[in-house]
């Protein structure tokens, strides 16, 4: 009984050791630098910088340079501080970034959602 108990202690451990090589395996870095829409969506482009903050602009001429970003090692979410309704969530599609968008049109007071591509571009001075 004793055999038992270690083989199943030693298949545990090593079932948990395997399934933490895959997370890290899939966890990627995080999407630093500057962003931006290859389909008219309403986010224009953004930037994440390495500290937790992001500055976007949107297609209406409005920007936030207070927004903040996490990033879980599969997925991006951007909190926007001048817009809090809006909702960024995107994924890493080989060297693009896909994302689901849903945004407060302030003008009809009404929340639209939009499938967003964005491609990296080189640094440039966003505002």
């Amino acid at each position: 009984m004793p055999a038992l108990v270690k083989t199943i202690a030693m298949i545990l451990a090593a079932a948990s050791m395997a399934a933490v090589a895959v997370d890290a395996y899939a966890a990627e870095a995080a999407p630093i630098g500057a962003w931006r829409t290859t389909n008219e969506c309403f986010l224009a482009v953004f930037v994440v910088v390495d500290n937790g903050s992001a500055r976007a602009a949107y297609m209406s001429g409005e920007r936030d340079d207070e927004a903040a970003w996490t990033w879980d090692g599969t997925t991006l979410k951007i909190i926007s501080a001048t817009f809090p309704m809006d909702s960024f969530t995107a994924h890493l599609a080989n060297d693009r970034l896909e994302a689901d968008y849903v945004w407060h049109d302030l003008d009809k007071d009404m929340l639209n959602r939009q499938s967003c591509i964005f491609e990296k571009v080189a640094q440039f001075r966003l505002f």
